[in-house]
């Protein structure tokens, strides 16, 4: 029986790489900062006014659905 345990075993590294290598996360980097700088573009937008009301007009509605249950 061998009590060591396996260099390469993919359940101790699931990245898959194994002893002594290296994961490339150039590509992955280059990715994640341009979602993240398409992301904080995306999220100072201002909310539409349109979308404001109907937020508005949901709530107002979930308020009413609340009153007439408790009734």
């Amino acid at each position: 029986m061998e009590d060591r345990k396996k260099e390469d075993d993919p359940m101790d590294n699931p990245h898959g790489a194994t002893s002594g290598q290296t994961v490339d996360l150039g590509l992955n980097s280059a990715i994640g900062k341009k979602l993240k700088a398409y992301y904080d573009d995306f999220a100072s937008e201002p909310v539409p006014d349109r979308f404001l009301s109907l937020l508005d007009a949901l709530d107002a509605a979930e308020s009413a659905s609340k009153r007439t249950e408790r009734s």
